[in-house]
C-alpha cells in the first residue's frame, strides 16, 4: 500500500515494549510519525526513532489536550490520525479509503475503539465506542480537556461535518496487570477531580468519573456523580443516554434491579435501538422470572444489533457477541417450552434456565440412538499407578466409557487404565489443566461427562444411583453439583474436613462448545451457563484425597499451584476466580498480607455469592489469626449477609465474639450454629469445614460461664 498523505501523532512515556506493535501497524501508510515524549526513562524515543519518527519532547504537566496539542503543532501533512502507544490500527486500508473520498465539507471521521478486558472468567469484553481520531490537520483543530480529551468541538466549531468510517483501532491500556491496572485509573480519577474542580457543571467529565470509580470499587461515589451528571445532562441527547446506561450498569451491580430497569428504559426514550439497553432489560425479567417479557427484550436487542442505527455511532457500548445474545435467546425460548419445576427452581443456583437452542437440537435430543453411551468419565493422569485403581474401581459398574489422557506417566498408570478398559491418550503437559481436561473432551461421546481426579473415587452410594439419577434429569439441567469431601492435613498433624460443591457431572454439549478454562482450578461452569444449562445440587459424593499427604508432598503441591495461579493472573489480570483461587493457595502458605490483598481484589473485580461468601469467611479467618477480632468480626458478617445459611462464617463470627468480650451475642451464635448443624443444611458457598458438634458444645459451655461471671461482676 501506498503512503498516505498522512500525519500518525502519538504521544508515550516509557512505551518501548507496546510501541512496536503501535509503529508496525501504520509506519507502512504514514508519511509521517510525530511522537511526543512526556518524560520517558526507558528507550522509548530510541524505539520511535528507528521508526523514522519525529520525536519531540514535552514537559509532563497532568494535561493531555495539552501533549496531544503540541503533537499536532509539528504536523506537516493535510490528515492526522491520533493513536496511543498502546493501540493498533487494524484496518489501514479503512483510513486511505476515507481520506480518498472525503469531501471538502468533511473535517474527521469516526473511529471505531475497540478496548478489551477480562472479568471473573468469562471471555474477554469489548468495550466498543466511536471517536474522532482521523482528522484535517487545521489550525482551528486543537484538544480539549486534560483526561478524556476531545477533538471533536473543534471541528464542529470550525463548522466542519463528521462522517462514519470502517476504520478500526485495537486499544490494549486496560489489559495490564492488577496493580499497573489500578495505578492507571487511579491517574484518572485524580485528573478528572482536577476538571471538575475547573467545570464543575460538566456532566461529560462527571460521566468519565462515575467510570473509573465503578472500575475501583467505589460504588457509593460513583452513584453520587451519575445522579449529578443526570441532572446536568437533561437537555444532551447524546450524553444522557450514556450516563443513563452507566446507571443501569450500577444499579445491577449492585442488586438495585428496579433502578436498573427504569434507568435502561428511560435510555430507550433517547435511542429507541440501543441493543445494550434492550439487552440489560432482558437480563433483569430474565433474572426475576419474567420470561416472555426477557425474550421480547432479548430480541430486539438482536435486532438492534443486526439493523445498527446512526443514533449510536458515538454513543459507545458494551459489545455484545452474537453468540451470547443467540443462547440467551434460545435459553429463554426453551424456558418457555420446559418450565422448570418448583423443587428444580428452588435447587438450582446458577443459570436456572434451560438450553434449547432450536427444534431441531430439540428433536435429536429426544431421539437420541440408544446405544449412545449415557455416561462418560473424563480424566487426566500423570504416574499415578498407586491410587488410579482405586479411582477405576468406583465408576466401572456405572460408566459406559472411561478417557484417560495423560501427560507424561514413566510408571505403570497407562497399563492399569488398559486394565479397566480405558481409552488412553496422550498429551504433552503444558502447565495447564483447561488445555489437558479439554483433551478429554474431545474423545467423549456420553451424554453425560463425569470428570474426577485419580485421588478421587465416588462415593458407593453415589455410585450405584449415579445412572438413574442422570435418566431422570429433565433437558435445561446441564449440570449436577457434586459434594467433594477432601480431608486436609493442618499443623501438628491435624487434620481437617472441607466440603466443596463443583459441578463434576454435566450434559455433553459437544468440544469446544463445552470447555474447561483455566490453567489450575479449571472451570467448567462457564460454558455450561453460555450452553444454557441450569446446575442444580445433587446428592453425588466424591471423595478426594488430595490434600491428605505428607507436608513435603502438600508443600510441592501448593507451591506448583501458586506457580500456575501467579501466571493465570498476569494471562487474566480481571479474573476474579483465579485471583479467589490465589488467595486461598498465599493462605497456606500462610502469606496472609498477600492473600488479604488477593482476596480483596477478588472481591472487588466480582465473584458469584458462594464464591464471595467464601472469600469474606477466608478473611474472617485470616484477621482471627492474626489477632484482628473486630476485622475478623466484620468479615464473618460480611460472608453471613451474602450466604446467611452457611456454618463457616458463623462459627468465625462467634469466636470473634468472644475474643471482643461480648459473651451473650456469642452463646446466642454458638447456640445457631448447632441448629443448623441439626439441619444438615445443603452446602450454600464455595467451601465449607466440616465442624466438630462436641468442641461447638464445649465452647458453648465455656461462653455461658463467662456470660454468667460477667453478669456477677456487673452486679
Amino acid at each position: 500500500m501506498e503512503r498516505l498523505p498522512l500525519a500518525v501523532c502519538i504521544i508515550a512515556r516509557n512505551e518501548q515494549e507496546r510501541l512496536r506493535s503501535c509503529l508496525d501497524s501504520v509506519a507502512p501508510i504514514a508519511s509521517q510519525i510525530v511522537l511526543v515524549d512526556t518524560g520517558s526513562t526507558d528507550e522509548t524515543a530510541q524505539v520511535a526513532s528507528r521508526y523514522g519518527a519525529e520525536v519531540h519532547h514535552f514537559r509532563w504537566c497532568d494535561d493531555f489536550a495539552a501533549a496531544r496539542n503540541e503533537s499536532l503543532r509539528h504536523v506537516r501533512q493535510p490528515w492526522i490520525l491520533v493513536l496511543d502507544a498502546d493501540e493498533v490500527l487494524t484496518t489501514p486500508s479503512a483510513a486511505a479509503d476515507a481520506i480518498a473520498s472525503a469531501p471538502s465539507p468533511i473535517g474527521g471521521f469516526l473511529t471505531r475503539v475497540q478496548s478489551r478486558s477480562t472479568v471473573g472468567d468469562g471471555p474477554p469484553t469489548r468495550y466498543v465506542t466511536q471517536v474522532v481520531r482521523l482528522f484535517r490537520n487545521d489550525e482551528r483543530l486543537r484538544y480539549d480537556g486534560i483526561v478524556h480529551e476531545q477533538i471533536l468541538p473543534s471541528i464542529l466549531h470550525a463548522g466542519f461535518r463528521i462522517a462514519p468510517s470502517s476504520i478500526t483501532i485495537e486499544h490494549h491500556g486496560y489489559v495490564h496487570d492488577p496493580p499497573i491496572l489500578r495505578r492507571k485509573q487511579e491517574r484518572n480519577l485524580r485528573l478528572l477531580d482536577r476538571a471538575i474542580e475547573r467545570e464543575p457543571k460538566s456532566a461529560f467529565y462527571r460521566l468519565h468519573r462515575a467510570r473509573t470509580l465503578m472500575a475501583l470499587g467505589y460504588f457509593d461515589r460513583a452513584r453520587t456523580d451519575l445522579e449529578w451528571a443526570r441532572c446536568a445532562a437533561q437537555n444532551d441527547g447524546m450524553l444522557l443516554p450514556q450516563i443513563l446506561l452507566q446507571h443501569s450498569l450500577l444499579a445491577a451491580l449492585e442488586g438495585r434491579d428496579g433502578d436498573a430497569l427504569a434507568s435502561a428504559q428511560e435510555s430507550l426514550r433517547f435511542v429507541p435501538d440501543h441493543p445494550m439497553s434492550w439487552f440489560l432489560i432482558g437480563d433483569i425479567h430474565e433474572r426475576r422470572g419474567n420470561v416472555r417479557a426477557a425474550l421480547d427484550a432479548y430480541e430486539r436487542a438482536m435486532h438492534a444489533l443486526e439493523h445498527p442505527s446512526p443514533q449510536i455511532t458515538i454513543i459507545g457500548t458494551v459489545e455484545i457477541p452474537l453468540d451470547v445474545l443467540q443462547s440467551r435467546i434460545q435459553r429463554v425460548r426453551g424456558m418457555l417450552k420446559f418450565p422448570m419445576t418448583t423443587a428444580h427452581h428452588e435447587s438450582a443456583i446458577i443459570a436456572p434456565s434451560p438450553r434449547i437452542s432450536s427444534p431441531t437440537q430439540e428433536d435429536s435430543m429426544q431421539q437420541q440412538p440408544p446405544q449412545q453411551p449415557l455416561l462418560t468419565l473424563a480424566m487426566i493422569v500423570r504416574d499415578e499407578e498407586d491410587v488410579l485403581p482405586t479411582c477405576l474401581r468406583s465408576v466401572r459398574d456405572c460408566a459406559d466409557q472411561i478417557v484417560i489422557v495423560d501427560t507424561g506417566s514413566h510408571d505403570r498408570t497407562i497399563a492399569i487404565a488398559e486394565e479397566f478398559g480405558a481409552e488412553v491418550y496422550h498429551f504433552p503437559w503444558c502447565d495447564d489443566f483447561a488445555a489437558a481436561r479439554n483433551e478429554s473432551l474431545r474423545h467423549a461421546s456420553g451424554e453425560w461427562i463425569l470428570y474426577l481426579d485419580a485421588d478421587e473415587q465416588l462415593d458407593a452410594t453415589s455410585a450405584h444411583q449415579l445412572r438413574s439419577l442422570l435418566e431422570r434429569q429433565p433437558p435445561q439441567v446441564g449440570g449436577l453439583l457434586c459434594t467433594i469431601v477432601s480431608p486436609h492435613r493442618v499443623g501438628m498433624g491435624g487434620s481437617e474436613t472441607h466440603r466443596g460443591a463443583y459441578p463434576r457431572l454435566f450434559r455433553n454439549y459437544g468440544y469446544p462448545r463445552i470447555a474447561f478454562r483455566g490453567r489450575v482450578h479449571e472451570q467448567i461452569t462457564p460454558a455450561i451457563i453460555e450452553c444454557g444449562g441450569a446446575i442444580v445440587h445433587s446428592p453425588i459424593v466424591i471423595h478426594h484425597r488430595g490434600y491428605d499427604i505428607s507436608p513435603e508432598q502438600l508443600e510441592a503441591k501448593v507451591r506448583r499451584n501458586y506457580r500456575l495461579l501467579i501466571q493465570h493472573v498476569q494471562e487474566e489480570p480481571l479474573n476474579a476466580y483465579a485471583w479467589f483461587q490465589l488467595a486461598q493457595t498465599l493462605a497456606r502458605m500462610q502469606l496472609f498480607a498477600e492473600a488479604e490483598r488477593a482476596f480483596g481484589f477478588a472481591l472487588q473485580i466480582g465473584l458469584s455469592a458462594p464464591l464471595a461468601a467464601s472469600a469474606a469467611s477466608a478473611l474472617a479467618y485470616i484477621c482471627g489469626v492474626q489477632g484482628r477480632y473486630q476485622d475478623a468480626l466484620h468479615w464473618a458478617e460480611e460472608s453471613l449477609q451474602k450466604v446467611p445459611d452457611q456454618t463457616l462464617a458463623l462459627n468465625y463470627k462467634a469466636h470473634a465474639l468472644v475474643a471482643l468480650g461480648r459473651y451473650y451475642e456469642a452463646a446466642h451464635a454458638f447456640e445457631e450454629l448447632l441448629a443448623r448443624l441439626d439441619r444438615h443444611l445443603p452446602l450454600s458457598v464455595g467451601f465449607e469445614i466440616e465442624l466438630d458438634r462436641k468442641q461447638i458444645e464445649h465452647q458453648l459451655q465455656q461462653v455461658l460461664k463467662r456470660n454468667s461471671g460477667a453478669i456477677l461482676n456487673a452486679g
